[in-house]
């Protein structure tokens, strides 16, 4: 009789046949026999999403993948439960083809379907979410995009509730920007003779400073016997403008949207202000005396478990993995020293920047030296294979306990290049400082160190705004992402603002003998 290890070897076997080799993230259960499903779910490789469908677990020894990271499956469910109930006759709402044309994946509370096949019937799903699957006569033409069947632009934006240009304000402004010119929509729009949708698009047109495609909107509806009244359904909010002569990506409108909006609320909830740094000397001293507990918090918000001692042994060279096995075998080991290497970077860039080097070129030709002296120790252990270190990330990558879904690689690009022209374009030092590093995160343009680096950023830029090194503190934690998750979900960075404007006025965390995450090195 074979031994339990070898049946359970059996059964992750066909687990991998069904799954692909991996790629697939969900599966119905009958793709695999009874036995080898109960033994799986029993083990912890399997999770029940609902009756009749399982997540893989990629963490068995964790599994609470559905509860506690249900982003990373969610998206990969919906497709494969419609398609698998109404195969190729469903499509999303306006709203929710707008939001994935505008390149935002994060979780939505209820997402509508449209099908003929519907039946008015709301399905609950994990993490306080649910489908509507709404009855329709008929399906208009729809578009496939990464797995999902979306109405076409065009047809999303007419599609859309007047109060979604304020609520879904980036989204919708984002999408807008990627069309390129005015004869799609003119057309969309002339099919059904929507003459007051027209008013509206051409009124949101002509305040995002498109006037030209305002005018020719208003002109083809005009000329086909229509009237047209221009309304603005943007309110006077708070918003990026858009280019008049050409597309633009929707990452890319998306972060200059958010900077837009978050730099007005900045400005609004901030009481600190500004100052030159004449005494560069005694501002890189000061910078060098909270390296400790800046590496020790740092690290330890990430999860990687050290001590002050072994970080002060990384610092003045005492570590030595060629003479040290163990040194050299450990995760931790490897993340502090690349730590340190990271930060000696970021010093340089720093005194160049007090020098007067405008931070949003600099920034955006040395932060990849900074992710690549992070891990290099670990290329070097052979730990990570070194071509993970030529650029962005090529993967899609999900949150752990986070709402929040990060851009897909095709989008980080553009999205970076928005980050740092909206870095060189902003005045005030503080707003910088402030929206660039929650920004960076919410790319997350590296396959591992964005919240590290994303924190390197920050200090960078309190260094220009001459406010001194801050450091987050390892037991405010839960604070800390709480408050990117508010600015993530909700565009409210005002939580975050506050949060570091408190840790900058106060002392640095004092250097601890040992943290609550520390081991022995």
């Amino acid at each position: 009789m074979p031994a339990p290890h070898e049946l359970l070897a059996t059964s992750l076997e066909e687990l991998k046949r069904v799954t692909e080799e991996g790629t697939r993230g969900v599966i119905k259960s009958d793709e695999l026999t009874r036995r080898n499903r109960e033994r799986l779910l029993s083990t912890g490789f399997l999770e029940e999403i609902m009756r009749g469908w399982l997540a893989v677990n990629s963490r068995p020894s964790d599994r609470r993948r559905v509860d506690n990271a249900w982003s990373t499956v969610y998206w990969e469910f919906l497709q494969r439960y419609l398609d698998d109930r109404f195969g190729s006759d469903w499509c999303l709402s306006s709203e929710t083809s707008i939001a994935l044309w505008a390149e935002n994946r994060t979780l939505m509370p209820q997402v509508v379907v449209r099908s003929p096949a519907a039946n008015n019937q709301i399905i609950s799903m994990p993490g306080n979410t649910s489908m509507f699957l709404l009855r329709v006569p008929k399906l208009d033409p729809t578009v496939e995009y990464e797995g999902m069947r979306l109405m076409s632009k065009e047809d999303a934006l007419i599609g859309i509730a007047k109060n979604t240009w304020t609520t879904a304000q980036t989204d919708v402004i984002s999408v807008v920007g990627s069309i390129r010119g005015s004869a799609t929509l003119s057309r969309a729009l002339l099919a059904n003779g929507h003459s007051k949708l027209a008013g509206r698009i051409a009124g949101a047109l002509r305040h995002l400073g498109r006037e030209r495609d305002a005018d020719a909107i208003a002109a083809s509806l005009r000329a086909a016997g229509y009237n047209v009244v221009e309304e603005n359904p943007l309110n006077g909010s708070v918003h990026t403008m858009l280019d008049e002569r050409r597309a633009i990506a929707p990452a890319a409108t998306r972060i200059r949207n958010m900077w837009a909006k978050m730099r007005v609320d900045v400005l609004d909830s901030i009481d600190i202000e500004g100052k030159r740094v004449n005494d560069i000397d005694g501002y890189m001293e000061e910078v060098e005396q909270r390296y400790i507990a800046d590496a020790l918090n740092s690290l330890s918000i990430e999860g990687y478990s050290v001590s002050a001692e072994f970080i002060e042994r990384v610092r003045s060279g005492e570590w030595n993995p060629e003479e040290d096995a163990n040194d050299y075998e450990t995760r931790n080991a490897l993340a502090a020293k690349g730590y340190r290497l990271a930060f000696e970077e970021v010093k340089h860039d720093i005194r160049l920047i007090l020098a007067g080097e405008p931070s949003g070129e600099l920034l955006w030709h040395r932060h990849q030296d900074w992710f690549r002296a992070m891990f290099q120790p670990s290329v070097t252990a052979g730990i990570i294979e070194a071509y993970k270190l030529a650029g962005y990330r090529s993967h899609n990558v999900y949150l752990r306990g986070s709402s929040h879904v990060p851009l897909p690689p095709s989008a980080i690009p553009d999205a970076m290049d928005a980050l740092f022209d909206c870095i060189a374009e902003e005045s005030d030092a503080r707003v910088k400082a402030l929206v660039a590093p929650f920004l960076f995160t919410y790319i997350h343009p590296f396959p591992d160190g964005n919240g590290r680096t994303g924190r390197f950023l920050m200090n960078a830029l309190m260094a220009e705004a001459g406010l001194p090194w801050t450091v987050v503190p390892v037991d405010q934690r839960d604070r800390y992402m709480d408050c990117l998750e508010q600015a993530s979900q909700h565009e409210n960075i005002r939580p975050l603002a506050l949060f570091i404007e408190e840790l900058a006025k106060a002392p640095p965390p004092p250097r601890p003998e040992k943290s609550a995450w520390s081991a022995k090195y």
